[in-house]
Order: structure tokens, then C-alpha cells, then sequence
């Protein structure tokens, strides 16, 4: 008799939960840009050796690897995202490498999910600016989509 109780009990209390209690894995979260690094001679993909990524105001590396293209987050309150993209950078020395300057410049739209999801966001880029020095390393960009709501192909081309 017992046994009976606890099941009712424990059955009770999992069918008094809402939908909306619950996130499933299946909700997509906020997508990242995807950026793809190509050679500005041929236009095949092209590997960025020891590519730092680092916010501009952070002081932690955002990436450190060898890749041929990344997936980076956007601010969710600002239209404007900045890193530092650092090409040949040594991974315990600070100011090392090549650094370009990137802007992002986008147009974000919140997306209420659920109560227990909460929001989302999308965006849609404006443009990609890349801050001009003496030894640039990215020679320019493409945006490839600029509806940014998914994580499933490249948004934009990074030529070096």
C-alpha cells in the first residue's frame, strides 16, 4: 500500500509540471557568427595558424588554435561587437603576433522562447570593419548571410 502512495505521489507531482517549466536540449540557443578564413589569391580555405581571438576589453583569449573558420558570439545589448584577431600569436605572450582590429556591426532582434528558455537573439549584420594598421593581416571581408539565426554554414568570408 505503500508503494501505491509514493507512485501516486511521485506521478502527481511530475504531471503538475507545466511545459513551460521545462528547456529541452532540442531549443536552439543564440547563434554565433560562423566566420570561414580564406586565401585572398586563390579564394580556397585557408588555415590562420596559432589564431588568438580576444575581446577588446577582456583580458582572457576568447580562442587560441589553428583553424580555417570559428564560431564567435555577438553582444546581445550592443550593435557593435569588437575583437582582436591575432595571427601567429604565442599563446603566453602578451602582444605578440599580428593583431587586426574587427568590428561587427549588426542589428539584433530578441526572440521570447518560453519561461524557462527565455530569450534568444538573432541578427543581422550591417558590416565588417577592419580597423586599418601598418601590417594588416586580413586583407577584407565578405558577408556571405547576414541573417544570423542559425550556426548551420558560414556568415562571413575573412580573405588574408
Amino acid at each position: 500500500m505503500k508503494k501505491i502512495i509514493i507512485i501516486f505521489l511521485i506521478g502527481s507531482f511530475i504531471s503538475s509540471c507545466e511545459p513551460d517549466d521545462i528547456c529541452l536540449t532540442s531549443i536552439p540557443d543564440t547563434p554565433k557568427l560562423i566566420i570561414g578564413f580564406y586565401d585572398a589569391s586563390s579564394g580556397l580555405k585557408k588555415e590562420v595558424y596559432d589564431l588568438k581571438i580576444q575581446g577588446i576589453n577582456s583580458e582572457l583569449p576568447y580562442l587560441f588554435q589553428t583553424t580555417d573558420s570559428i564560431a564567435i558570439p555577438l553582444m546581445n545589448l550592443e550593435k557593435i561587437t569588437s575583437y582582436s584577431f591575432i595571427k601567429n600569436s604565442k599563446e603566453n605572450i602578451k602582444n605578440s603576433g599580428n593583431n587586426d582590429h574587427v568590428l561587427i556591426n549588426y542589428q539584433y532582434n530578441h526572440i521570447y522562447i518560453s519561461r524557462a528558455c527565455g530569450y534568444i537573439s538573432n541578427y543581422d549584420l550591417d558590416k565588417i570593419i577592419i580597423e586599418n594598421d601598418s601590417i594588416n593581416w586580413v586583407v577584407k571581408s565578405e558577408i556571405i548571410n547576414s541573417a544570423i539565426n542559425d550556426e548551420k554554414a558560414i556568415h562571413v568570408k575573412i580573405f588574408h
